[in-house]
């Protein structure tokens, strides 16, 4: 019990200090976590779980329609509106997606496990280039661990927009000010741990 108590003050030590650094930082380590790329040809689209108001499936239903990429693959095992693939799904096909171009992954229960996840269904299907679509604060570290799981992958990083979540002022906002610092310790335990790729 103890040692609980440590841990989480610890936790809260570090989060206060992360939080510090970042703020005086003004908006510049918000924007960091963006990352958009050109568009280009793709082989699938793929969708993170983790997303309550359906702004990346929204975000995915909408370049499904414009752009013919054969197929969506939507991630995620936890139950919940938005935190299930099955949510997910459900929503895409109320967007217009057709039901046979949809694959999920119903396992995931975290952005490692989630592409280690869709590893497999990349390989079967030959994907040379996949569009992975998520929320902007976490589009980093996202595609940055999809690079590390699917080798020879193009991945072309394609931020959930319109988005509730803007870098602008995240400091002011404390749902945002957790949300940005509460990502660059995953960003440094991911990285500590190898499952980021290095390079682009």
């Amino acid at each position: 019990m103890r040692r609980g108590r440590l841990a989480a003050a610890a936790l809260g030590g570090a989060l206060l200090a992360a939080g510090t650094v970042l703020v005086a930082a003004g908006d510049a380590p918000a924007r960091f976590l963006v990352v958009e790329d050109p568009p280009g040809p793709s082989d699938a689209i793929v969708v993170m779980a983790g997303d309550p108001g359906y702004e990346r499936t929204a975000s995915a239903a909408a370049l499904m329609r414009r752009s013919g990429v054969p197929v969506l693959i939507l991630t995620g095992g936890e139950p919940g509106p938005g935190d299930s693939a099955e949510s997910l799904r459900a929503r895409a096909i109320a967007l217009g997606v057709a039901p046979e171009r949809i694959l999920v992954e119903t396992r995931s229960r975290s952005t490692r496990e989630a592409v280690l996840a869709v590893a497999p269904l990349l390989q079967e299907r030959g994907a040379r280039a996949v569009t992975l679509v998520t929320s902007p604060y976490h589009q980093r570290r996202a595609a940055a661990a999809a690079r590390r799981a699917w080798p020879g992958v193009v991945v072309r990083s394609r931020p959930a927009s319109p988005s509730s979540w803007t870098p602008e002022g995240w400091w002011r906002d404390p749902g945002r000010r957790r949300t940005v610092v509460t990502e660059y310790l995953k960003l440094l335990y991911y990285g500590g741990r190898g499952w980021l790729a290095t390079t682009p």
